[in-house]
This record gives structure tokens, C-alpha cells and sequence, in this order.
């Protein structure tokens, strides 16, 4: 009986942890103005998550600002991935006002691939929500490059 119990209990214990794994951001304001991220040569991968939530993410009631973000991978098959106010998986933005005016994300160089995502929520919903991207761009330039830009999405 002993056995059961604390198995019982590390199970109980393992779920709660899983559940409290679930990415929020709530009544938060996050400033990142001018941030600048850079990966150079062949194969770089340049990362940007400002204001980003994973597995069940949630940001609620919060502001998130980067204006001037920047976002640059190069060289031959580099990748530039770029997110700002984004909730993944089952996500949720509610209340929220994201900006990311003139926001910037390059990959260059053969075979490279640009994403850029601001005020994305994948499987899940955007409610009473304020998008602001105006003058973003995303580039992907040299042979066989692709580029793709999610502005105010739910897919």
C-alpha cells in the first residue's frame, strides 16, 4: 500500500509540473527597443523571441514593445527567425498591444530562409488585442531563399 501511495503522489506531483510548464506572460510590460541579434556565416541560425511564449503559451494583459528589433543571419543556408508578441501551441493573446515597427529580419546567402512572426498565436486565439507593425520587413535574399511573414495570425 505504502508503494502505491508514494507513486500516487509522484504521479500527482509530475502532472502538476507538467502543467505549470506552460509558457505566460501576464501583466507584464517588456521594453526591447533597438534590439539587435546577428549570426554570420555558412549555416548561422539567428534566433529572436521577444515577448514569446512556448507550449500553451499565453500572454495576457501585457505590453510588449520592440520597435527597431533587428535580426540578421548570413551566409550560404543561414536562417533568421524572428518573434515578437507570439504564443505557441495552443496559444492565447488576450488583451494585449504589441509594436514592432519597423521590425527587421534578413537571412542572405544561398538557400537561406527568413521567418518573421509578430502577433502570432498558433491553435488558439487572439482577443481584444492591438497588433501595431507598420514598416516591418522580412528578406530573404540569394538563390533558392525563402522568406515568409506572419502579421496577426491564428493557424
Amino acid at each position: 500500500m505504502k508503494t502505491f501511495r508514494i507513486s500516487a503522489v509522484l504521479v500527482a506531483l509530475g502532472l502538476s509540473a507538467a502543467g505549470a510548464m506552460a509558457g505566460q506572460i501576464v501583466d507584464t510590460d517588456i521594453y526591447a527597443d533597438d534590439v539587435d541579434n546577428r549570426a554570420t556565416g555558412s549555416n548561422s541560425v539567428a534566433l529572436q523571441h521577444v515577448g514569446t511564449t512556448f507550449g500553451d503559451g499565453r500572454i495576457l494583459d501585457s505590453e510588449i514593445r520592440a520597435s527597431n528589433a533587428r535580426n540578421t543571419a548570413s551566409g550560404n543556408n543561414s536562417l533568421a527567425h524572428q518573434d515578437i508578441g507570439v504564443a505557441t501551441s495552443g496559444g492565447t493573446l488576450r488583451r494585449v498591444y504589441v509594436d514592432a515597427d519597423n521590425a527587421r529580419n534578413r537571412a542572405t546567402g544561398n538557400q537561406s530562409e527568413a521567418t518573421q512572426e509578430i502577433g502570432k498565436v498558433s491553435n488558439g486565439l487572439i482577443q481584444d488585442t492591438y497588433i501595431y507593425a507598420d514598416n516591418a520587413n522580412n528578406l530573404a535574399s540569394g538563390f533558392q531563399s525563402r522568406a515568409e511573414q506572419k502579421v496577426g495570425v491564428v493557424n
